[in-house]
């Protein structure tokens, strides 16, 4: 969980994502998870819109799915189908061996993009605990 990280734009965002799912023992090549998010942007941006965006990739090997989340209060610069700026993502990387996986946690947060207070609530979130306690609560109701 990353609160209001120091990123300019979608491409530095993506390339953090990459060293945090590295740092974390999650995949050993951080650079490849970036090459493989920034390739899936390339082909459709995933900015869905009310300040949201789900980038997301297949990386083979990885062996399991995982997610990492950010929030910008303040917004950066991401393609989406509005032209707002984002505030909030959700990471997601699997490989083929987790694609219903991948798909159920990408239709999960879907539903959850809908409800306005979820968003806000998210993004106010001061740390990375109170961001797990907000969603917690949230997946509760």
């Amino acid at each position: 969980m990353l609160i209001d990280p120091a990123v300019a734009d979608r491409a530095a965002l993506l390339r953090l994502y990459g060293s945090v799912f590295e740092q974390a023992g999650i995949f050993g090549d951080g650079e490849e998870v970036a090459r493989r998010l920034l390739e899936r942007e390339r082909v459709l941006s995933t900015g869905i819109g009310g300040g949201i965006a789900v980038p997301h990739a297949q990386v083979p090997g990885l062996g399991r799915l995982a997610i990492a989340a950010s929030t910008h209060p303040g917004g950066i610069p991401y393609p989406a189908v509005d032209g707002r700026p984002v505030q909030l993502t959700f990471c997601l990387i699997g490989d083929s061996r987790t694609a219903a996986d991948h798909l159920a946690g990408l239709a999960r947060l879907a539903r959850f993009a809908c409800r306005a207070e979820f968003i806000a609530g998210l993004i106010a979130a001061r740390t990375g605990d109170d961001f797990m306690a907000r969603l917690t609560r949230l997946e509760g109701e």
